[in-house]
């Protein structure tokens, strides 16, 4: 790109060039991705009972400008959409209301998205929100107090929740800010809140959120295979189906409620019914032209499902040589000649994606995917038509 371009019309410049050479599956790249994820950890309030603990540098302001930026500048500025994210609760990081001051000014025309537990979502955090575009991704996994509590072991903390989305939804209303704030309720579907599932859409409409994401529970440890819809698909089946039809009145604006401007649901396809994911339409992912996810530790990756890290950034790899690299290049390569790399064929982005499949539902890690599935086998469960025996020792056998 011309240096002399103007820095906003730089960014949009790079997103066009980045949209055009997806399109036409090109393999070395000028551009950078328009989606840019970084991972920026924090303690955590909530132990959410399907996540994983982990011991990480915690994030602040100073950290973004001595790590990400000095490494990776170009990309955030020309990024379309910057996401916040990684284990912990990233806006009760101390001093979070400057680190928001900064981003506003500095990447002020790119989507911000933060995922939250929503109990930080204090005056002071909001009042930053509203001057600037952002999504908020409001993890909310239950319409009612004992499950919230239940799934995420916040104490009493469900009101909180509830009542910092309503005054969010509520503000934005009233300034007119629907097209710079986007609130997305994620929901991590399990055994232990599946039948919860229309309540929850209800839940979200009154709340006026304009979008609701729900996806299977990923299988971390073995711990985690109780809490997997796939070993009761009927039920989830039946859940997600009676999820569909809800969603369908309420988006008609029958039932007696209100309808806000928009609302959209994301909500997995049915087991044994041959459905493709929503937003599947064209059997490609975008993700190798057009996103890398960059850890606070150094790791980089180019999606957030991936299993392995393809560089690091603080063992003296430069991302520019890693995003025209071997990896990205044969990744793009694969995926635009319809032969994916083996764990994109088994991914909910890809059309190939089955919903019947254990490996959709297992962290893409192998090892660790042969330890639990291991003990899948040892409690007599069915692993279904897409896993072989003769996978637990190759799987086991990786360096991962």
């Amino acid at each position: 790109m011309d240096s002399s371009v103007a820095p906003n019309d730089a960014r949009d410049v790079n997103i066009s060039l980045n949209n055009k050479e997806f399109e036409s599956r090109a393999i070395t790249l000028e551009s950078t991705p328009r989606l840019v994820t970084l991972g920026t950890h924090n303690s955590c309030n909530a132990k959410c009972v399907f996540c994983l603990e982990g011991s990480y540098q915690r994030f602040s302001l100073e950290l973004y400008k001595k790590y990400f930026e000095a490494k990776m500048l170009p990309y955030i500025k020309n990024a379309e959409k910057v996401t916040f994210t990684g284990f912990g609760e990233v806006l009760w990081v101390p001093g979070i209301e400057e680190f928001l001051d900064y981003i506003n000014e500095t990447i002020p025309n790119a989507w911000k998205i933060f995922t939250t537990n929503a109990t930080p979502l204090r005056p002071s955090v909001i009042e930053r929100i509203l001057k600037s575009k952002y999504v908020i991704q409001a993890s909310v996994h239950a319409s009612h107090a004992k499950l919230h509590q239940e799934l995420t072991l916040l104490d009493g903390q469900f009101e909180t929740v509830v009542g910092n989305l309503q005054k969010l939804a509520d503000l934005r209303d009233e300034k007119d800010l629907g097209r710079q704030l986007h609130i997305v309720l994620t929901d991590v579907l399990t055994n232990m809140n599946i039948d919860d599932l229309s309540d929850l859409l209800k839940l979200a409409w009154k709340l006026r959120v304009q979008e609701v994401r729900a996806s299977h529970v990923t299988m971390f440890v073995p711990d985690h295979i109780e809490m997997s819809c796939f070993f009761q698909q009927e039920r989830a089946n039946k859940a997600i189906a009676e999820g569909r039809r809800v969603a369908d009145i309420m988006q008609r604006g029958a039932g007696g409620l209100d309808s806000p401007a928009a609302f959209h649901v994301d909500l997995p396809p049915l087991f044994n019914m041959a459905e493709k994911p929503a937003g599947s339409s064209k059997d490609i992912c975008s993700d190798p032209w057009q996103h890398v996810y960059v850890e606070l530790q150094g790791p980089v990756l180019p999606c957030c499902f991936w299993g392995e890290h393809v560089g690091n950034l603080k063992e003296g790899d430069e991302l520019d040589k890693i995003w025209n690299g071997e990896f990205y290049k044969d990744l793009r390569k694969g995926m635009g000649t319809g032969d994916p790399h083996p764990w994109c064929k088994s991914c909910i982005r890809y059309q190939g994606y089955s919903v019947n499949s254990i490996y959709c539902h297992l962290t893409n890690r192998p090892k660790q995917q042969a330890v639990i599935l291991a003990e899948i086998l040892k409690r007599g469960l069915d692993a279904g038509p897409y896993f072989k025996a003769s996978d637990l020792e190759r799987l086991a056998a990786s360096r991962l």
